[in-house]
């Protein structure tokens, strides 16, 4: 049995009953729909969905909550930058807004009835990996820039944290109840020594 498991394992016995019954009911995307939301690398102008606003100007640095959108084509505009998008239903869609463009990151799936989905993106300029908050256990070890990877877990109480070069914890995130059915996300932004990471728990505009 590897140390991941192990600790997840000892994670999954800590936590209690109530906690993961609340779990079961965690959110998720309505029938024929999917969530989207921003995340802005730069800072930038409003972003609109089929010529409605989407966004307000965006913070460098910063993840907006999710938007519920029907599946389908939809069109996206930032300034100048168009993007055409195919949304699956069902899905988590996370777009980045980058030096005025915006691409779309792969869709992830929610974790299921009785699984949380934890995925780290980094959108920072060398590897990093998703660990227990003292860096002790990597869960999603040597992302690569400009990629993600994902993980399901069970629903239980945990405090995660981003390690960057060598043993270098960017930051440690507070104790999370990640939930049964929900998508937690870690980011990786910046470049050099000025990388940062934020922790961004499943929340709906």
């Amino acid at each position: 049995m590897n140390r991941t498991l192990i600790t997840l394992t000892a994670l999954t016995l800590s936590a209690s009953l109530a906690a993961a019954q609340e779990a079961l009911y965690a959110p998720a995307p309505p029938a024929g729909s999917a969530f989207i939301r921003v995340a802005s690398v730069n800072a930038s102008a409003p972003i609109t969905l089929d010529g409605r606003a989407l966004s307000g100007k965006q913070v460098a640095r910063t993840v907006s909550a999710y938007t519920v959108v029907k599946q389908g084509e939809h069109t996206l505009k930032l300034g100048a930058s168009t993007l055409k998008l195919n949304v699956t239903g069902g899905t988590y869609v996370t777009l980045v807004a980058q030096s005025g463009k915006l691409r779309a990151l792969p869709a992830e799936q929610p974790g299921g009835v009785t699984k949380a989905r934890v995925t780290l993106y980094n959108l920072s300029d060398a590897p990093a990996s998703l660990t227990t908050a003292d860096g002790g256990t990597r869960l999603l070890d040597g992302v690569a820039p400009g990629t993600q990877k994902s993980l399901s877990v069970n629903a239980v109480t945990a405090a995660l944290g981003v390690m960057g070069d060598g043993n270098r914890v960017l930051q440690a995130f507070p104790t999370e109840a990640l939930k049964a059915g929900a998508s937690y996300s870690a980011f990786v932004f910046g470049s050099g020594g000025a990388r940062s990471a934020a922790w961004v728990a499943p929340t709906v505009k």
